[in-house]
């Protein structure tokens, strides 16, 4: 299975093309824009949890009311969007952005985030790919779940029909089938690179949505590769970062990261157009809300000025500094969030959760339950209330109502996930072998994927020519693997069967889903922390002594931190 990459500057179209490709979609952007309230309305409650949800500064952490939240940042990006496609609007006589879908996909765009922010999401992102099935990406999290768990496409119509009595049918399937444009604007929303220009993707079609969303959860990194469907995704992409950058610094001052904006961030300000002076205001009055919206309209401005049309750029100087300051942030506040207890807490209670959920999904063969459809409601009904005073309760309900469109969904996810983690391993294995790669593992975050590499590299030390290895030979050494693994007898520590690889993604799956407060009561209700550890895990930022130094930067931050701040050069 090859890695497809998409770059964010697509090739150019033709004149034809474009303008067709366009069109249609402009044309479903109006029908849906006529709907917006209804499809609002749908979406409300599973944008709510994003107010108990953190953004830089962990929720249970965090000592200041204003410290933003996933749900504050969201209604902020909403508002830059719109001041910025009304200023686009303004100055261009042929093309508008339609604001009523820009403000769906911004306020709803953080749905797919899990507990503890991006914390939580790599935690279990490194667990899965550690057993072999795949990654979490939040941005593919949230339309998984919308459209295959909770069948949003469904609600959406039916509520649209009850409002409108007199709908006709033709109509409601023409809506049906333009709703992936706000799902696609979901998917496409996290770029970390450091772009200054973007230019949505006109051909793309809801199969290539469905496709790289399936890509998001087996390909690892392919969420940085997505070029956005419609110049709305592409706009509400960078308003996400205009949004957040500013409110990262403010964040770090508030919770005491920063005890004052020094020469570093000083420079940079500067350049911008903020003057010492305004931030010795802001210092006088501990009150940096006006710096980040004085920022935030340096940019929205910025914007303004150098987009037309489909294209949406910054300057090359203002793009340099706000990704520069995203780089101090990163420096001063960012690395400095996640503290050693957590990494000791969480990241082992969640692989203890997931296979405690596996061994129930086993135990209770819901696998072959669902394989045959729905479950049965005496079969419901028993499993409830064998589970009903136990801490297992709420997953029991979560994996009983599986559809069958999000089971398949959820085996294709495995399936597919499965076989590229094979052939990856197999290719490492491989360069080992010829000696190219040392046989040094960096982490024992991965120590059962390592160990099914040291298998394999056994493997391929015995054979010869493994320079021209073909991709006859490689597929044989994947279907080998496979052959294996399809019977629920073919199993062990390191190689697990279809199975359990299925069990264990319905327990991350589910685990993803949850909050930061749901998920800490979850963990003491199983015994992972107790009083004497909740307090402090709870302890407030401000109130740790030596916050550097208690602090653990996690891996999967090192690597973004540092690409990000090799883009910007």
């Amino acid at each position: 299975m090859e890695r497809i990459k998409k770059s964010i500057l697509t090739k150019p179209l033709s004149a034809k093309d474009k303008v067709y490709s366009n069109f249609a979609k402009r044309v479903s952007l109006s029908r849906l824009e006529k709907y917006a309230p209804e499809i609002n309305f749908v979406l409300t409650p599973y944008s709510r949890k994003c107010a108990e949800e953190t953004m830089m500064i962990k929720g249970f952490r965090k000592s200041n009311q204003e410290t933003t939240n996933r749900k504050s940042h969201a209604e902020n990006l909403s508002t830059i969007s719109h001041l910025i496609a009304k200023g686009i609007n303004e100055k261009n006589r042929v093309f508008k952005y339609n604001y009523e879908v820009l403000d769906i996909m911004s306020k709803n765009h953080d749905i797919g985030h899990t507990f503890l922010g991006h914390s939580g999401e790599w935690w279990l992102s490194n667990i899965k790919e550690d057993y072999g099935i795949g990654y979490y990406v939040h941005n593919a999290l949230g339309p998984r779940e919308l459209i295959y768990t909770d069948g949003i496409y469904d609600k959406i119509i039916e509520t649209i029909k009850q409002r409108h009595p007199g709908i006709s049918d033709k109509t409601l399937n023409r809506i049906r089938k333009d709703l992936w444009i706000i799902m696609e604007g979901i998917n496409s929303h996290n770029g970390e690179r450091s772009e200054r220009e973007y230019f949505p993707d006109l051909t793309k079609t809801e199969a290539d949505f469905e496709e790289e969303n399936l890509k998001c959860h087996t390909i690892k990194g392919f969420d940085k590769s997505i070029t956005p469907a419609t110049p709305e995704a592409a706009l509400m992409r960078i308003c996400d970062k205009i949004s957040y950058i500013p409110y990262d610094m403010v964040d770090g001052l508030r919770e005491g990261f920063i005890k004052g904006l020094d020469e570093e961030y000083r420079s940079v300000l500067r350049e911008l157009g903020i003057s010492d002076e305004e931030i010795e205001i802001c210092a006088a009055k501990n009150n940096y809300e006006d710096l980040a919206r004085k920022l935030q309209l340096i940019f929205i401005n910025d914007v303004i000025t150098n987009s037309s049309g489909t294209t949406i750029r910054m300057s090359p100087e203002v793009s340099k500094l706000m990704h520069e300051l995203r780089n101090i942030n990163n420096r001063q506040i960012v690395n400095y969030v996640v503290l050693k207890e957590d990494n000791e807490t969480y990241p082992p209670a969640l692989r203890a959760m997931m296979n405690e959920f596996k061994g129930i999904v086993i135990e209770e063969d819901i696998i072959s339950e669902l394989e045959k459809g729905k479950i049965p409601e005496e079969r419901r009904k028993e499993l409830l209330e064998k589970y009903k005073d136990t801490t297992n309760k709420d997953f029991i309900e979560y994996v009983l109502n599986t559809n069958p469109d999000d089971y398949a969904y959820t085996k294709k996810i495995v399936t597919e996930a499965t076989k590229q983690g094979i052939l990856d391993e197999q290719a490492k294995a491989r360069e080992i072998a010829r000696k190219k790669m040392p046989l040094v593992f960096p982490s024992n975050d991965f120590s059962l994927r390592d160990n099914r590499v040291s298998a394999y590299v056994g493997y391929y030390l015995n054979k010869n020519n493994l320079d021209n290895y073909s991709d006859e030979d490689k597929n044989k050494d994947l279907e080998s693997v496979l052959r294996n693994i399809q019977s629920p007898t073919k199993s062990n520590k390191y190689f697990l069967n279809m199975p359990e690889r299925f069990a264990l993604e319905f327990g991350a799956k589910y685990l993803a889903t949850l909050n930061d407060i749901e998920f800490m009561e979850l963990l003491r209700a199983k015994g992972f922390v107790n009083d004497q550890q909740f307090a402090s895990l709870t302890r407030k930022y401000k109130d740790i002594k030596d916050l550097h130094g208690e602090s653990e930067m996690q891996d999967n931050w090192k690597k973004i931190s540092k690409a990000q701040v090799i883009d910007t050069k």
